[in-house]
């Protein structure tokens, strides 16, 4: 981990949050950040962008390992990870501003669907680092490597279906002009776009630079280029900030001195996830320059805050972790000669029929129970019953996460019989 310019960076937010209070004193909105009237719109703002983040992380890291991109596990355990404690300060938000973000029941049953989701990724993010700890137990490692793929099967759909209720249900009560099938598609897009720039920003961190992440996120820039001149084209309505700051300056990574530069790249993330805070602004105001022409040292303070407390949260516990992370070797995803305990999968490249691979074999069980689950879940809980496909997802990853250890305590108890 570079020290220095995660130093620097935790640094210049203090400096930058102790600048924004002291001029929110003077410009009087200091009351702002201390009462909780419910007329202040912008923690709402930050709740909804907070709120995505902690989605990116996990989403970016089931998706990679599903498509077998080899990456190393520190990059799946740091968009993992920052996905926790990208929860961690939008439920801080929630509850130092529970009366500015309210919102109506259906979006409240989503919100605790997201936190279930939490739930699943703290299973997926312990999944990982006990792999890492058992790198010497090649019986461990067997039986945790059979259940990464399964798990992430089981969380990628979850994480799509819970960004599209929370996003439909927001839609159809707080702005019309957002309502629509498509809608889904283009915030599940702009997810995956903060997991791919907050997975660059990272990275720097580290020290590491992943020419294919970049690739991706480049991709991407273009494909949200297009939703964003669409929708504006379309409905005449939309942020042409937020497009500037998430769209257009990205593009600044095609030059090679941008990209190779720590400080131009972390630049261009910062540019993507402000573009994005500009969409949810104008989402929750319906004002494309709300942000600017009311901006004050309160809303600044606040952003400052919500920053600073990510990094001291994340960093905090990167280094409370720092020896599951040091270990470069320790791969996930792919086969390696260095993966330095890693057990190599001898037959992913065998053919299976759809319903006899090892994947299915593993997940068709615990999505049974799940599904069970979901259904007596909803009969019982009718009032409740947008939270049942994702209680049904978490009944199955649990069960999935603890088939390993099932298996392994009884290869043991069967190797002790024999002695």
């Amino acid at each position: 981990m570079n020290n220095k310019v995660v130093t620097i960076v935790f640094i210049g937010l203090c400096l930058l949050l102790l600048l924004s209070v002291g001029g929110s004193f003077w410009d009087g909105s200091f009351d702002l950040i201390l009462h909780n009237s419910g007329n202040w719109k912008s923690p709402k703002t930050h709740f909804i962008f907070w709120i995505g983040m902690s989605q990116a992380g996990v989403l970016l890291s089931a998706f990679l390992l599903i498509m077998k991109v080899k990456i190393h596990r520190r990059t799946s355990l740091l968009l993992e990870l920052s996905s926790l404690c990208s929860l961690v300060v939008a439920f801080v938000l929630s509850l130092v501003y529970s009366r500015s973000i309210q919102m109506n029941g259906y979006v409240h049953s989503d919100v605790y669907s997201i936190g279930i989701v939490g739930f699943m990724s703290l299973l997926f993010f312990v999944t990982h680092l006990v792999a890492a700890d058992s790198a010497e137990d090649v019986a461990l490692c067997k039986e945790l490597a059979k259940i990464r793929r399964p798990l992430a099967w089981i969380i990628l759909p979850t994480v799509f279906w819970v960004v599209s209720e929370f996003a439909l249900d927001f839609a159809r009560h707080e702005n019309s002009i957002w309502q629509g099938a498509f809608f889904p598609l283009y915030v599940v897009a702009i997810v995956f776009y903060m997991g791919l720039a907050s997975s660059i920003a990272l990275l720097s961190f580290e020290n590491y630079y992943n020419r294919m992440i970049e690739r991706f996120l480049m991709l991407c820039s273009w494909f949200v280029s297009l939703l964003f001149l669409w929708l504006i084209l379309l409905k005449g309505e939309g942020s042409l900030s937020a497009f500037v700051f998430a769209c257009a300056i990205p593009q600044l990574m095609l030059f090679l001195s941008v990209r190779e530069n720590l400080w131009g790249r972390l630049l261009v993330v910062s540019s993507i996830l402000f573009g994005v805070l500009l969409k949810c602004d104008f989402v929750v105001n319906h004002n494309d320059y709300h942000f600017f022409s009311n901006a004050t040292f309160a809303n600044a303070s606040l952003m400052f805050a919500c920053g600073t407390l990510f990094v001291a949260i994340f960093f905090g516990v990167r280094f409370l972790l720092s020896r599951f992370f040091e270990n470069d070797e320790i791969l996930m995803g792919e086969e390696s000669d260095s993966s330095d305990g890693e057990v190599v999968e001898v037959d992913e490249k065998r053919y299976y029929s759809p319903f006899s691979a090892p994947e299915f074999k593993v997940v068709r069980l615990p999505v049974l129970c799940g599904v069970l689950a979901a259904v007596a879940y909803g009969f019982f809980s009718s009032d409740w019953i947008v939270l049942a496909g994702p209680f049904g997802a978490y009944v199955s990853c649990l069960l999935v996460s603890l088939q390993p250890f099932v298996r392994f305590a009884f290869s043991r108890k069967r190797q002790g019989g024999r002695k």
